[in-house]
């Protein structure tokens, strides 16, 4: 599993991806997304989306409880 995390990572350090390369990567990584993420790596070098750009910011609420409804 390692040898194959390392592979992803240096694939994805390596730049000049192929258009296929990028196609294949957004649809297995970002599921529905895929499309706005192909889109990004094409416009950005073939540099991923992050999670914060696809989903927008998260929002922490402070004091903030969760009440239970009977």
């Amino acid at each position: 599993m390692t040898h194959l995390i390392s592979g992803l990572m240096s694939w994805m350090k390596r730049g000049g991806h192929s258009r296929d390369e990028l196609l294949t990567w957004a649809k297995t990584e970002y599921g529905n997304d895929w499309q706005y993420a192909y889109d990004y790596m094409l416009n950005n070098n073939g540099a991923a989306p992050t999670s914060q750009q696809i989903h927008g910011p998260r929002i922490v609420l402070k004091n903030s409880s969760v009440k239970e409804v009977a």
